[in-house]
């Protein structure tokens, strides 16, 4: 039976056209079928884009216990060996340990045995072997440049998600292309006032949210700031070649992504600095393609929680594109209108029901407490541009609201926007007693088990998260916890823990590309990279079929509710179906993308990733603030 359960759709056959690099081409092995390679089994679980040289590298070998695969059962022999994908020659051999003795593993009904080969350094490519049965993994890449290529189908994500732009050749590839989206945009209509013509503005551009195509400012706040961040972490791995349309103009293409949305985001702001809402439509479903949709497309009121998060990312950007000559008019207009922004949100009441509803289809509303934690963001990033005492008071009087300070352990929620609380601690000028509270409650949630595992040995995949956190969009709650642990480190903060979180980071990240109950990627149709085992299907108004590579899907959702009624009987880890069926399946709770789940794993990839000039012998540590 192995993985095939997780099937359901059609698959749509597509041409292999379009760009992929040289190293692309270098990545995905010709191996695959060599007739001389034993036959691949689901149980042996690797990252099927492979480890860097000095990480831990341990395969985990699975026993179905429980879900729609339990009947699947495996046992390997007492040794597994790693051999060369060409060649078949064996580098390492060694035992097969068991996990926890045996014991089936809650989170995802499986019991397991894990085969550590973390000293096997030398870069090339491998499989994990089991002589008792015959079978193998996945290739096992080894090398500092296994993520690199990842990245780009990872970043390429957002041109495909562009509005009022062409997906055509050479920028986009078959089957891909379309012409320019929701040009009517140019003329989009208040919602209190959908007859008068006179409220029309110009509100094309943008990026669609997620699998809908309607655009809202306050979900900015988990995608803006963790691209951000990202490029700021590691600015040598963002590259200026992604065959985007800004491709080969000097700056980096993740930034040019980001000035797109930013682009639209101006457009959402009132000339008073109010923020309005949302812009959609009022109907469920898009015409298709998307470049024939006519349908009337409204925005919403002004309101507190779209302003608050606008100032906090125009702010951010301010910062960051003002690193940039070309960039720095633009960088001031950022500046200007964050203050702007600040000014409107801090002179206007709050309001907690600006979205009615009536454009569809996620709620844009922000209550009390998220628009604290907004502000509190948006007040770090205006104080560490402006310097403006005001904006540092703001900080400190709701740095407290954060749910990284105000729950029982640092919480991985909303954390491609509380970023900014570790950074706070490393800049002049920080207040001691705040920044020793965020120092302190880091530290003391690092030693808890409630944030993660103490000696590395609570989940079987050994990518633990809360058994809570697998609901709609757990792959961005997972990327999270990722993230904070790869923060500490980069910020100077993880002390005597750094290589343990160092590690826990590059666990979560192998938890995307396949080392999951599951066996796959949860990344859309990488098997250009390498990837042998990925999503074939993202719910999405445009794609129809498999979508581009490098979409990001929500993940496993133990709260599912459509009609497949076995996904609820999963345990929480295998609650997921490879699908993008719609009404009343409901395909969109497991499979639908998000720009946030896609910025946020961006965040995460982003610290693992070489240029390609590095050699070998470097790809050994993180970059820090210090670097």
């Amino acid at each position: 039976m192995q993985h095939h359960f997780l099937k359901l759709c059609a698959v749509l056959t597509i041409s292999g056209c379009g760009i992929v690099s040289a190293a692309a081409a270098e990545t995905a092995s010709g191996t695959a079928t060599a007739p001389d390679l034993p036959r691949v089994t689901s149980h042996i679980h690797v990252d099927q884009f492979g480890y860097l040289p000095d990480e831990d590298k341990v395969a985990v070998v699975s026993d179905p216990q429980k879900g729609a695969n339990a009947a699947d059962h495996f046992a390997p022999g007492p040794q597994l060996e790693l051999r060369e994908a060409s060649g078949n020659r064996v580098v390492y051999r060694g035992p097969a340990v068991k996990f926890k003795g045996g014991r089936t593993d809650r989170i995802s009904g499986d019991r397991g045995w894990w085969f550590d080969f973390s000293g096997v350094r030398q870069a090339g490519e491998y499989y994990v072997f089991d002589p008792r049965t015959g079978m193998r993994s996945h290739f096992v890449r080894i090398g500092p440049g296994v993520y690199r290529e990842v990245l780009r189908a990872a970043e390429r994500v957002f041109f495909y998600q562009r509005e009022a732009t062409a997906h055509t050749a050479p920028c986009a590839e078959a089957p891909w292309l379309d012409g320019p989206t929701f040009l009517q945009d140019r003329e989009t209509r208040a919602l209190w006032a959908r007859q008068d013509p006179a409220t029309a503005r110009d509100l094309t551009g943008g990026w669609m949210d997620a699998g809908d195509t309607n655009k809202y400012p306050p979900f900015l706040n988990e995608t803006i700031h963790p691209l951000l961040y990202a490029w700021s972490a590691n600015p040598a791995a963002f590259t200026d070649d992604l065959n985007i349309p800004e491709s080969g103009n000097g700056l980096p293409d993740l930034l040019d992504e980001v000035k797109w949305e930013l682009d639209w985001l101006m457009k959402m702001q009132a000339g008073d600095g109010g923020v309005f809402v949302k812009t959609g439509t009022l109907e469920f479903g898009d015409s298709w393609p998307l470049s024939t949709d006519r349908h009337q497309r409204y925005y919403g009121p002004e309101c507190s929680g779209s302003t608050i998060v606008t100032a906090g990312v125009f702010a951010h950007a301010a910062r960051v594109f003002g690193r940039f000559e070309p960039w720095k008019a633009f960088s001031v207009e950022m500046s200007v209108r964050a203050e702007r922004a600040w000014a409107w949100y801090t002179t206007h009441p709050r309001s907690y029901d600006c979205d009615s509803g009536e454009i569809k289809a996620g709620s844009a509303n922000m209550s009390a407490a998220e628009q604290d934690r907004a502000e509190a963001v948006a007040a770090m990033h205006l104080w560490a541009l402006t310097g403006k005492p005001a904006y540092h008071e703001a900080f400190k009087r709701q740095v407290g609201a954060t749910r990284q300070l105000s729950d029982k352990v640092w919480s991985p929620y909303e954390m491609g926007a509380a970023e900014a609380l570790l950074e706070y601690v490393t800049l002049p000028g920080a207040d001691p007693a705040v920044s020793r509270r965020i120092s302190r409650k880091l530290a003391e949630s690092m030693d808890s088990p409630l944030f993660m595992p103490q000696d590395g040995n609570e989940e079987l995949y050994r990518a633990w998260m809360a058994d809570t956190c697998y609901h709609w969009g757990s792959n961005r709650v997972r990327a999270c916890y990722g993230i904070v642990a790869t923060a500490a480190v980069e910020y100077n903060l993880g002390g005597s823990r750094s290589a343990r979180l160092r590690q826990r980071a590059l666990n979560m990240l192998h938890a995307f590309h396949g080392v999951n109950p599951l066996d796959l990627v949860y990344l859309t149709n990488m098997g250009r990279y390498g990837a042998e085992t990925s999503a074939k299907y993202a719910y999405h108004g445009w794609f129809r079929g498999e979508p581009p590579p490098g979409y990001v899907v929500g993940g496993p959702n133990q709260n599912y509710s459509g009609t497949i009624e076995w996904i609820k009987k999963q345990p929480p880890a295998k609650a997921y179906l490879d699908s993008n069926l719609g009404w009343p399946e409901k395909s969109w709770e497991m499979s639908e993308p998000g720009i946030y789940y896609q910025a946020c794993y961006i965040r995460l990839l982003a610290d693992f990733v070489r240029p390609a000039a590095t050699p070998d012998s470097a790809a050994s540590a993180l970059p820090t603030k210090n670097d």
